[in-house]
């Protein structure tokens, strides 16, 4: 799902960046910024940023809006 509106926030997206690399992480939405994930580290601390004009698109990983894995088992 391409989209030029803004991801929830903390949800694993696959994102493109202008050079045309894509990066696996997520939106910070307090720094208003994209975070590529640094091996497997949770933290927003952790791993190199991209502004909103650095990125070309963005998608939810698996197509999915919510991570929540205990949601999911339920459902």
């Amino acid at each position: 799902m391409k989209s030029t509106d803004l991801p929830s926030p903390n949800v694993p997206l696959l994102f493109t960046s202008h050079d045309g690399v894509q990066h696996n992480g997520f939106y910070n939405g307090l720094l208003k910024v994209f975070v590529e994930r640094v091996g497997d580290e949770p933290s927003a601390e952790v791993g190199v940023t991209f502004t909103l004009t650095n990125i070309r698109e963005w998608e939810y990983q698996d197509d999915q809006e919510s991570s929540d894995a205990d949601i999911l088992e339920i459902l």
